[in-house]
Formats: structure tokens, sequence, C-alpha cells
């Protein structure tokens, strides 16, 4: 309660070029529809095409970057996704550390000193690695390029730059394309954290996943 404001927006991308990838998105979520009972679906069916659609938008992740002028913790979920990013925000000018995954302890360590010691213009993690367990209060804005299914895993992503030692409120912005599957997640999402947000301590006892009934009015 002592933290400073914590705000999200969800940010739509025009679904213009992103033509193949909502296609396959929407026939993916047909099926799982037609196949499958809202209690038994598992969404490891719409990973690949996820995974697709946020490869395809990483110059969209890149363009809304380059330009800010303060440090930005950005977070995703597939390394192929980090690097895109990051070799974007390079070749750009801008100062990059990483943590995924396959970092060890020495990298891990090293990304989160640089950052926090204001050396390096932006953090890209994935949330599973960077998500947890590390602090990195020197930004105030976080961006997701990719989205988790549970809330509570996003709420603990955020909380990297919103704990002990955040003097400014924190930005949270999730990169959207228009009529995706992440865009209805999106809206799930941040309705499911408001809860959340209320509950503090307690999430555990909170149904914290996203369903498909969430995702079915998909258009």
């Amino acid at each position: 309660k002592e933290l400073p404001a914590k705000r999200r927006q969800v940010i739509v991308l025009p679904s213009k070029g992103y033509t193949k990838e909502l296609t396959k998105e929407f026939d993916a979520l047909a099926d799982a529809v037609e196949e499958t009972s809202f209690e038994e679906v598992t969404f490891e069916k719409m990973s690949g095409v996820r995974h697709e659609m946020a490869l395809a938008k990483v110059d969209d992740v890149i363009e809304h970057l380059v330009d800010l002028d303060h440090q930005v913790v950005v977070m995703a979920h597939h390394k192929d996704v980090v690097q895109g990013i990051q070799d974007g925000l390079e070749a750009a000018g801008k100062t990059v550390v990483t943590l995924t995954g396959d970092c060890n302890q020495a990298h891990r360590q090293n990304s989160v000193d640089t950052f926090q010691a204001g050396k390096a213009d932006v953090f890209i993690g994935t949330i599973g690695a960077a998500g947890v367990g590390i602090t990195l209060t020197k930004a105030s804005h976080v961006v997701f390029a990719e989205l988790d299914w549970v809330p509570g895993n996003m709420s603990q992503a955020e909380d990297r730059c919103h704990r002990i030692g955040q003097t400014d409120s924190v930005l949270v912005q999730h990169l959207v394309v228009d009529k995706s599957l992440d865009a209805r997640i999106a809206e799930a999402l941040v309705d499911k954290q408001k809860v959340l947000d209320k509950a503090l301590d307690n999430v555990k006892v909170i149904d914290q996943s996203i369903k498909l009934k969430d995702l079915a009015l998909f258009t």
C-alpha cells in the first residue's frame, strides 16, 4: 500500500499486415471451442500461432520502444522474440541487457546490476526467467511484447519494477494486434488483475487462470 500507483494500458496495433497470423489464430480458437469443453481445454494448441504473431509484431514493438527517452523493461515469452527485439534496438543505438531461461547466474546478475546502475536503456526478459526474484526499480515502465495465460504471472512480472524502492508510478503496457488472441487475453488479464491487486498477498486463493470462455467471443 505504500507503493506508488500502477497503471495498465492495452496498446492496440492496427491489424493491417497481420492477415495470415490472424487467420491462423482464428482457426486455432475455433477448433478449440469446437473440440474441447471450457473446463478441459489446454492452450498449447494455440501457443504456436501466438508465437508466430509475436515474431510478426517484433518490428512494431521496436518502433514503440525506440523513441523512449527513459529506461524500460520489456517482457516476452520466447527467446527468439527477445533476440529479435534486442537486435532491432541495438541497431537503433540502444544499450540492451537480457535475461532468458538459458542464462547462467553470472549473466543474470550482470544484466540486473547493469540495468539498475543506469547503464542500459532496455532490459528484455522472458516472463518465466525474469518475472520473479529480481528487482528492476530503476525503470517505472514495463512493456509486454507477449502475454501469459495466468494473471498472477503477469502481476509478478510487473512487480519487478513495482516494489520497494520504486518512487514513481509504474506504467504497464500490453502491445497487442487488433482482433488477435492476445488482444482478447489482454482484456481478460486486466480485469482479473484488478481482483488480484485488491487481494494483495492472497492471490493463491483466487482463480487466476484465463478460461476459453474469456476468448470465445473472438471475431
